[in-house]
């Protein structure tokens, strides 16, 4: 049965225990889900009351301690009543929050209900720069920076997502309509947004929005592929002899070009399928060379990064063997980074390559998504090229190999294309996978896909062996 109205209760945390072995007695409400707060004391479960919601007669100074505790739960109920009674909405954290201002007119600005609702939750600074990036499009795009909640209505929230499609992905737009999602609907539960004005009321933004398809990947062969066809185009010459086309390094410095495109799409799959964040912030300091003996005692030169996940803060160090395909990646920018102000890739400075480094989080994230964006548009073309002469040796060889899924292609895909051709690898396990992408085993699953195509089952079976 749904209830309409909160339930305030006094209880005891028996799943967290202090140094002296007592547990938290806390003040829940329970209002579609659950937010407790401390009353600031603490028993052991044999003094407490659950029925009763107290400590029992037999604890030092029981009488005192439930006065107040009951005191402050009657405060919290009496606050509930209130709202109840001036028809007005409420979450359970605006009956807990004993500091939150009362709303005047002025909350009807957008900048101040956001803030009120980051102060009410505990996020992660990566998060709270979404929110805060979401408002920065809103208010560039109003025109003010002090503009009101009820100001966004569905045509023009329908306006502003036609507009940024043309500049954002699809997977950043997601992001920042769930933010201006979530802002909307703490303003209609504080009672200062109406519900026939919420701007995603009839306008579905997930159905505008396409979501990254996370189960497209591209299999090892075609990946194999994608790494020769980039050779093919900015290198000439056989084995160790071997050097960059006439114009090659001309072009690859240059980030609307295929060239660049290729590169930094297998940069990010040679760094251990990281995100274009990750790459584009690779300085100097982040790369060495370093040698080291394979298990036969030979030493091999290999380029060393070491760098944390933009979005987990997780350590990242791939290891990456210097042969003729990383050193066409890396080598043209590892010796010009110093024209980069320290910085690997020309992605969050200007296109003439200038010392001007996007210094805000908004700004940088808009030069990698500009970057992204060009970067997918070519490889989508590459790998339509790609599927075209897949197509032909098929049909000469009656085999089945696997194309590329194009349309559900995505910067999401170099990452999960980088676990399943890991997994692909005799001798490979989930554990070690984990350890290079910093991700715990657990959630690791997350880049696994189960194999469904026909080719990919037989090849599975094949190799067994049995």
């Amino acid at each position: 049965m749904k209830v309409h109205s909160a339930v305030v209760k006094l209880v005891l945390r028996t799943n967290k225990t202090l140094t002296n072995g007592y547990h938290p007695i806390m003040l829940r409400v329970s209002f579609g889900y659950r937010k407790e707060k401390s009353t600031g004391y603490a028993c052991d479960v044999a003094h407490w009351d659950k029925k009763n919601q107290c400590l029992k007669s037999d604890f030092a100074n029981a009488a005192e301690i439930n006065k107040i505790i009951t005191e402050y739960k009657n405060k919290i109920v009496a606050r509930k009543l209130k709202f109840e009674m001036d028809d007005k909405r409420y979450t359970p954290e605006m009956l807990l929050d004993d500091t939150r201002p009362e709303y005047s007119a002025r909350s009807c600005v957008y900048k101040e209900i956001m803030d009120n609702l980051l102060s009410q939750k505990q996020l992660r600074n990566s998060t709270q720069a979404h929110y805060d990036y979401s408002y920065r499009l809103l208010a560039d795009y109003m025109g003010n920076e002090r503009f009101m909640i009820n100001d966004l209505n569905e045509f023009k929230m329908q306006r502003f997502l036609k507009d940024k499609l043309k500049q954002l992905s699809e997977g950043t737009l997601h992001n920042v309509c769930s933010k201006i999602a979530a802002v909307s609907n703490h303003a209609m539960l504080m009672g200062v947004l109406s519900p026939e004005d919420y701007c995603f009321r009839r306008l579905k933004y997930s159905n505008l929005v396409r979501k990254a398809n996370k189960t497209a990947y591209i299999d090892k062969d075609n990946l194999l592929r994608i790494e020769k066809y980039y050779l093919d185009l900015v290198t000439e010459g056989t084995g160790e002899h071997w050097q960059f086309n006439e114009e090659a390094l001309s072009l690859l410095r240059k980030r609307t070009t295929k060239e660049f495109a290729l590169c930094f799409w297998l940069a990010m799959l040679k760094l251990n399928g990281s995100a274009p964040i990750d790459v584009a912030l690779l300085k100097k300091e982040n790369f060495a060379i370093r040698h080291y003996a394979d298990s036969q005692g030979v030493s091999h030169q290999y380029y060393c990064f070491d760098f944390k996940r933009a979005k987990t803060g997780a350590d990242v160090r791939p290891r990456i063997i210097c042969d003729r395909l990383s050193m066409a990646i890396f080598q043209p920018f590892i010796e010009t980074c110093h024209l980069r102000d320290g910085y690997i890739f020309p992605v969050i400075q200007d296109d003439d390559h200038s010392l001007k480094p996007k210094d805000t989080y908004e700004s940088m994230k808009n030069a990698v998504q500009y970057v992204a964006r060009i970067t997918l548009e070519w490889m989508r073309l590459v790998c339509r090229e790609i599927n075209r002469r897949v197509t032909v040796r098929n049909t000469l060889t009656n085999q089945h190999r696997p194309l590329i899924d194009v349309e559900n292609l995505s910067c999401y895909n170099i990452r999960h294309s980088f676990a399943m051709a890991y997994l692909s690898t005799p001798g490979s396990n989930v554990s070690s996978l984990a350890s290079l992408m910093a991700r715990s085993p657990n959630s690791i699953s997350t880049y696994i896909t189960q194999l469904n195509r026909d080719y990919d089952l037989i090849a599975s079976v094949a190799n067994i062996g049995i």
